[in-house]
């Protein structure tokens, strides 16, 4: 059976996704490392191997990096299919600074309940603990919840059967205690809202469903953990909706994608430079099918990775990305968990993806998957570019105290010269990163090999010898000309 939120109760209705904002260049936490690397060479023809050296500061014990033709192609992993957590949707999650989860609320498949335990997983969702089986604000789904860089939790609205909240919660000890912040936080009563954590400290609170049951598209942020909150403003030009994600990009402006509008899923993306108060519609039709109920994240590469929700017709677990905040868009995949909405996802600070339960149909699940996109998990690593262009690269470092990450052109990568009298340039033939198409005609044949065997030392002077060293050795010479000719 698909759901539509219009003909739902609350408890089968959106799922608001958080993500943890990373400010490219800054500390998230205190004690937390200050990424920095340097790369050489710069400059050079294809293929072009780069070193890179982390430089960073503050201890990180790991590393990951993006070097700027990540695929995103990379399969998923379960980590857990049966998580420890009761089979949820609606909930919410979060990922500290420290790189544990925290999972909170929702709805439970357990005697058809609305939930407010809070678990943590410190191992990628592998395993959980119960930090809290009754967190003191009253049970609840389609709240939200951001990370804070100081280490504390803020929990916002959400709703039962009876009420639609407008309080505002806090944990400085991974869930394992709340504080109310206040309990009229300003914003009317809602649900399936979306809310942001901002690289200055502050959150963003946006749209959802208010306790009259109509759609909202205001605007509202606080700068002191929720205890006040400001109207930036009332209406904020996306249509009315809930159901849609929204993240904090690393140069402060936030993104909001799709959601439900009574009528039809949506896949719009809006964009904000400052904290909420204006919109600038990026793309009407953003190319991935109008849905609600996904969820997005922002990756230490500064993209966008959207995932799964429900259209007018199928639940998806199709994963696309943008690397422009949400302008253009091309889909990287079909990831291996099932077709779902309502579930929650955050990105580590390993630049993992981790994914954790939702509604599959009619399965409520309590599964968790991960992927591991990132170039190199070393400290510094070397890697080899193979498509002329030019690269930015990026190092988030992490220790337990926290992440940072930092980003730059690290590769300037140009075409190879046709080799004399060759008018075009060497080819690859079998993307194995050795060029045998010495004329660059689209065929090996004889006459690579003899244009080979007369130009050796010209090739060893102006072309990459790595990319003609067929027998890795360091040097172009005799034994590579003859590797191209048995091979004809």
């Amino acid at each position: 059976m698909i759901y539509h939120p219009k003909n739902m109760p609350l408890m089968t209705a959106c799922l608001l996704i958080t993500v943890l904002l990373l400010l490219v260049g800054t500390v998230s936490a205190a004690g937390a490392p200050t990424a920095a690397f340097s790369s050489t060479p710069i400059n050079g023809t294809v293929p072009l191997t780069v070193n890179f050296t982390d430089t960073s500061t503050g201890s990180p014990t790991g590393w990951s990096w993006f070097f700027g033709d990540e695929t995103y192609t990379q399969p998923w992993t379960q980590q857990n299919a049966h998580s420890g957590w009761s089979e949820r949707f609606s909930h919410s999650s979060v990922v500290m600074p420290d790189g544990s989860i925290v999972l909170m609320g929702g709805y439970s498949n357990e005697s058809r309940a609305i939930l407010n335990d809070t678990w943590r997983s410190i191992d990628n969702g592998a395993t959980w603990t119960l930090m809290n089986a009754s967190s003191g604000w009253p049970a609840r789904a389609g709240l939200s919840s951001v990370a804070m860089p100081d280490g504390s939790i803020v929990l916002m609205g959400g709703g039962n059967e009876s009420t639609y909240m407008n309080d505002t919660w806090r944990s400085t000890d991974d869930g394992a205690t709340w504080t109310l912040m206040n309990a009229n936080s300003g914003w009317s009563g809602r649900f399936y809202h979306s809310s942001v954590a901002m690289p200055d400290g502050s959150i963003v609170l946006a749209g959802g469903r208010d306790e009259s049951g109509n759609l909202t598209n205001d605007t509202w942020r606080s700068t002191d953990d929720g205890k006040t909150w400001t109207l930036m403003n009332p209406n904020s030009g996306w249509s009315e909706r809930d159901c849609q994600t929204a993240v904090a990009m690393p140069d402060g402006s936030i993104v909001l994608m799709g959601g439900w509008d009574d009528t039809t899923p949506l896949n719009d993306v809006w964009r904000s430079t400052d904290n909420g108060r204006t919109w600038t519609l990026v793309n009407a039709s953003s190319g991935w099918s109008a849905r609600y109920s996904h969820s997005s994240v922002v990756m230490p590469d500064g993209s966008i990775v959207l995932m799964g929700g429900l259209n007018d017709t199928a639940l998806l677990n199709d994963l696309w990305r943008s690397t422009d905040k949400g302008e253009t868009w091309a889909q990287v995949q079909n990831a291996g968990w099932s077709g779902r909405f309502h579930h929650t996802s955050v990105a580590m600070p390993d630049g993992s993806i981790v994914l954790m339960g939702g509604l599959d149909d009619s399965t409520i699940r309590n599964d968790t998957w991960r992927l591991q996109p990132a170039g190199s998990s070393q400290q510094s690593p070397s890697h080899t570019y193979t498509t002329v262009g030019i690269y930015s690269a990026t190092l988030q470092a992490f220790n337990a105290a926290g992440f940072s990450s930092t980003q730059k052109v690290s590769a300037i990568v140009s075409p190879m010269q046709p080799v004399p009298p060759s008018v075009t340039a060497p080819r690859d033939l079998n993307n194995d990163g050795l060029y045998e198409d010495i004329d660059g005609n689209g065929v090996l044949n004889f006459n690579d090999v003899v244009l080979f065997f007369n130009q050796m030392d010209w090739i060893a002077d102006n072309e990459p010898v790595r990319a003609f060293d067929f027998n890795r050795n360091g040097r172009i010479d005799f034994d590579d000309v003859v590797i191209v000719f048995n091979a004809l």
